[in-house]
């Protein structure tokens, strides 16, 4: 009968020790590629007009600073929408990340290579961005993200 009692004592041990693990147990790996093709992907997917798709990287509260408005998904993928439409192409590039963690939250600060194509005539630009991403359901999704264009060089 003793030896039933200490195979449940450890059993109820054991499963306590399990319950009490720290959450950070449930932390995704922290991975700041699987980080940065989350964001890199979402600009693929917008590129070429794909708003269904660019929209499943978003949480459902996604919001975005850019020149000077807040945007939320449907609202910045209706104003690429009419860019493309009005015969602007896009590309976009993730250069540079740095990402951080803390648990199931990532923040990425980048380096947007791309530019704007529009009646054959191609515009470099650069971006200063950087978002929140969330690992919900598997994978990061974008949370937030803030767009700061870098100003033309002048030549003197």
């Amino acid at each position: 009968m003793t030896s039933k009692l200490c195979s449940i004592s450890m059993a109820v041990a054991a499963f306590t020790a399990v319950m009490s693990a720290p959450a950070s147990a449930a932390c995704p790996a922290q991975d700041p590629v699987a980080v940065s093709s989350t964001v890199q992907a979402m600009f693929s997917a917008m590129a070429t007009g794909d708003a269904k798709t660019a929209k499943t990287y978003f949480t459902p509260d996604f919001y975005l600073f850019d020149n000077g408005v807040r945007f939320d998904a449907d609202g910045i993928l209706a104003l690429v929408q009419q860019a493309q439409h009005a015969g602007s192409t896009y590309t976009w590039k993730v250069t540079e990340p740095d990402v951080h963690f803390a648990c199931k939250l990532a923040w990425i600060a980048y380096v947007n290579q791309g530019g704007v194509t529009k009646d054959g005539q191609e515009t470099p630009l650069t971006w200063l961005e950087s978002g929140v991403l969330q690992y919900e359901h598997g994978r990061w999704m974008i949370r937030f993200m803030h767009s700061t264009r870098v100003p033309p060089k002048k030549t003197p």
